[in-house]
């Protein structure tokens, strides 16, 4: 029988170790990005376009504008009014809104995985 030395032991132990760390974190971000596209999905549904409209739209033109947002105590609204409001319009449509919310649920997985 073949003696081995404590070192190469210990070497392979230490090797085998550090590989499963890398597998295992790696196994771990994949979940987190995940549940962050899980979590701006559940946010989508939440802040559906019709939904609002049923509720802050006063001149159920089908659009939100900025009066209407302002009169609504919602600061998270108030202050992305204008990144959703691509043609600067002062309203915004359906179509800009769903941009808009495609458009963060991107920056958010992206951000997601820039950690891996």
């Amino acid at each position: 029988m073949k003696n081995v030395s404590l070192f190469k032991v210990t070497a392979m132990v230490v090797t085998v170790a550090f590989a499963s760390s890398f597998v295992n974190a790696e196994d771990k971000i994949s979940k987190v990005v995940e549940k962050v596209e899980s979590d701006v999905v559940e946010v989508s549904k939440q802040l559906n376009f019709p939904a609002l409209i049923e509720e802050l739209d006063s001149d159920k033109n089908g659009m939100l504008s900025q009066s209407e947002v302002s009169a609504n105590q919602s600061k998270l609204l108030q202050e992305e009014f204008n990144k959703m409001d691509v043609n600067q319009d002062k309203q915004i449509d359906e179509a800009e809104f769903n941009s808009y919310l495609a458009e963060v649920k991107d920056k958010a997985t992206a951000i997601a995985k820039s950690v891996i």
